[in-house]
């Protein structure tokens, strides 16, 4: 009884040593930031004591300390000159204390290893697209992969769906968050029509984009990666609301001093959209779909960051299709899709300058078509894991070593027959980065990989360097090895005696960047080898949805060379703001059913992309204009000599959007409106033949000319410095 009694006065005493302490504790709190932009993980203390932490992701802060008496507060981090506050705090008090750290000269002048690594921005730590680079782009229409295509070494495809990159199909490349491959991550095809990327850009904090000789961090992809890292902490809580000609959305989080929680759900119609849009394709059921998404943050005062994310939508659309086996008559093509995908990222900071990551995933997507009088399902899904400790010696040295498991599963019903395959990928990796002097760089690292299905294994070693010529200028080169499955149709049918294709990039660019002014010119030669052939008899079959019962090798091989020029100035003009990307590819490859080798059907020799913006200050409206240009591609004639010997036309598209913020007392709204192909072009983008050549369709894009309307609203009250 003397036991059950002492425990009630023992809490009650803990207890008021916790309430003790707390009033006499010292909250100070507040943002790092360099010229307005955030620092991420700089170390923030109290001198002469172990008190700290470090900053998120966002720039963010907040210690604790319990003496009343004179303070220096500290803050640091790697590249940048020490900054300190002097501060006289009292008890039971919050203080805010916003702190600027400046870029010591050494840094400024220190040179940048990202050969491959496009920039559209000026910032010299990172190369990445901005989410409002994404927004005000015009032509992009609000999708990550829209603004990527005004990017040199990419090639805008209107009728097919995927990121093409330098000479690469749709599945040489990779779409990346937070480390995790992404499987199926844009909307199910449709034939005859390209499809958006499943993720809005105001996901995203980071927007990378790897042409060629990308980290040995990741692997499965021959031509290049499209890195996204999502966001960490809001800011504030919010909600948001958007109305639009293809349905509305409402968002909004909740913040708490460590913690978020995140969620959004969205109605999509379509039928306003083609309603007053002339197609070219008769939509009998436009796209009609829902969505939703809930995400959940922690972080803590040493910088640790957890994220836990799920998404799902679901939606069906209806379209008349041209009929591969008769093109001048077309099929009615009935899709629906389901998809789901979950995530956990973790960062842990063993100490400032040692860090672990543990990452994980999980989607599923299922597709259910009737496509004329033939019934097609199909479901596939990946789990994959990672973990990655990386370690900063010094401001010189860095060094990384991960390892990732991936399982990917895929299933088919055609009619009566069956199909499936399971795939496991392990991999293991290493890398390092050497600055011994500001001038000069060195990154170097290796990757293995082993696949079941195929029972065999691949070594990619990968290099890359850059020299500094002077404050503004340097040049960086790279040298890599890349190894990818054969796509799933080949594992489908059966074909597990095959092995990894391969790819080797050779990358040399110089890059000048001063005064918010940036010029870069890339040249590369990428060789392809152990390319999938199928060993076929007869007349080549354009048909992509053709069966493949028929065996394979590892037999093809191919080239792709060029040059990439990017030029981008924010500084001439106050509030415009430009680039342009001009890209020239060689590129020719022996590989699936062709006959000889060929130019793909999917590349244009020379592309153009000229993005303009202007903000005007005072009414609050962004205007932006882009002008795309892409020569003609190849398509087969089967009355041709010549293998893919016919060139379309030229495609040219000019895109215009505006945006207006206004304001309603304390709340604010965005309007805007875009407009695609303003001249209205009829742009061809190749040709169908029948078996015997008599019969000739153009294929042209779904819409030669469309306009978008909508509003964006915050149902949050903002000061005005914060819009």
């Amino acid at each position: 009884m003397k036991k059950h009694k002492l425990l009630p006065v023992l809490l009650s005493t803990i207890l008021s040593l916790f309430a003790w302490a707390a009033r006499a504790q010292i909250t100070i709190a507040g943002k790092i930031t360099d010229k307005g932009k955030p620092v991420p993980y700089a170390t923030i203390y109290i001198k002469n004591t172990i008190t700290g932490g470090l900053t998120d992701s966002l720039g963010y802060y907040k210690i604790q300390f319990n003496k009343k008496e004179n303070i220096t507060i500290i803050a640091t981090a790697l590249g940048y000159d020490t900054t300190t506050y002097n501060l006289v705090p009292d008890t039971n008090k919050t203080y805010r204390v916003n702190l600027s750290l400046k870029a010591n000269s050494s840094t400024l002048d220190e040179v940048v290893i990202a050969p491959g690594a496009i920039s559209a921005n000026n910032d010299r730590k990172v190369a990445m697209l901005t989410t409002l680079d994404v927004y005000t782009t015009a032509g992009a229409n609000g999708d990550v992969l829209g603004a990527i295509q005004t990017l040199p070494g990419t090639q805008k495809n209107p009728d097919q769906t995927g990121l093409f990159v330098r000479g690469g199909d749709a599945s040489e490349s990779q779409v990346i968050v937070d480390g995790m491959i992404v499987q199926d991550p844009f909307f199910s095809p449709v034939p005859g029509v390209a499809q958006r990327s499943r993720f809005g850009p105001y996901e995203f904090s980071g927007i990378s984009f790897s042409s060629g000789g990308y980290s040995a961090r990741y692997g499965q992809a021959l031509s290049g990666i499209l890195d996204l890292t999502t966001n960490d902490m809001p800011e504030k809580s919010t909600i948001n609301a958007n109305i639009n000609m293809a349905g509305i959305g409402l968002s909004g989080d909740k913040v708490w001093s460590h913690s978020s929680i995140e969620g959004a759900i969205n109605y999509t119609n379509t039928q306003p959209f083609y309603g007053l849009m002339e197609t070219n394709i008769d939509f009998y059921q436009p796209p009609v779909g829902i969505g939703g998404s809930a995400r959940y943050v922690w972080t803590n005062n040493n910088g640790d960051i957890l994220k836990i994310s799920g998404n799902y939508n679901q939606y069906k659309s209806g379209t008349d299709v041209i009929n591969p086996d008769q093109p001048d008559t077309t099929l009615a093509f009935n899709l629906r899709n389901y998809y789901t995908m979950g995530s956990l990222f973790y960062r842990h900071f063993l100490n400032e300058k040692t860090f672990l990551t543990i990452s994980s995933s999980y989607s599923q997507n299922g597709d259910s078509v009737k496509w004329g009088s033939e019934v097609f399902n199909k479901q596939d899904e990946r789990e994959q894991a990672r973990i990655e400790l990386d370690k900063f010696f010094s401001k010189s040295l860095s060094w990384c070593i991960g390892a990732d498991v991936q399982r990917y599963f895929e299933k088919q019903q055609y009619d009566s027959v069956n199909l499936s395959f399971a795939e496991m990928l392990s991999a293991g990796y290493t890398e390092a980065e050497w600055k011994p002097v500001n001038w000069f760089g060195l990154k170097a690292g290796v990757r293995y990989e082993y696949s079941e299905i195929l029972a065999k294994s691949d070594e990619a070693p990968r290099i890359s360097a850059a020299i500094r010529l002077n404050k503004y200028g340097q040049i960086s080169g790279a040298y890599g090895m890349f190894y990818e499955d054969p796509t799933d149709k080949y594992f489908l049918f059966g074909h597990t005696q095959a092995n990894f294709q391969e790819a080797t990039h050779y990358i040399l660019n110089y890059q000048y960047m001063k005064n918010d002014r940036t010029f870069r010119v890339e040249g590369y030669y990428k060789s392809y080898n152990d390319l999938v052939r199928e060993i076929t008899e007869g007349p080549y079959d354009p048909n992509p949805y053709r069966p493949f019962y028929w065996p394979i090798n590892n037999t093809g091989y191919g080239y792709a060379k060029g040059l990439d020029v990017f030029w981008r100035d924010k500084k001439s003009i106050k509030n415009f703001d430009y680039w342009i990307s001009y890209s020239y590819i060689d590129t020719k490859r022996l590989y699936a059913n062709y006959v000889t080798e060929a130019t793909p059907n999917f590349v244009s020799t020379n592309n153009l992309n000229i993005v303009t913006k202007y903000f005007f200050e005072k009414p609050g409206i962004n205007i932006s204009l882009t002008y795309a240009y892409a020569s003609g591609k190849p398509y087969y004639n089967p009355e041709n000599t010549t293998f893919l010997g016919d060139v379309s036309p030229a495609y040219q598209d000019l895109s215009a959007s505006l945006s207006y913020l206004f304001r309603t007392k304390k709340l604010f709204g965005v309007f805007y409106v875009g407009i695609d192909n303003l001249t209205n072009n009829q742009n061809i983008l190749g040709y169908y033949y029948s078996d015997n050549g008599n019969v000739r369709v153009p294929i042209v894009p779904a819409l030669y000319r469309s306009f978008f309307v909508g509003v964006l609203l915050s149902l949050t009250p903002y000061k005005k410095d914060e819009l």
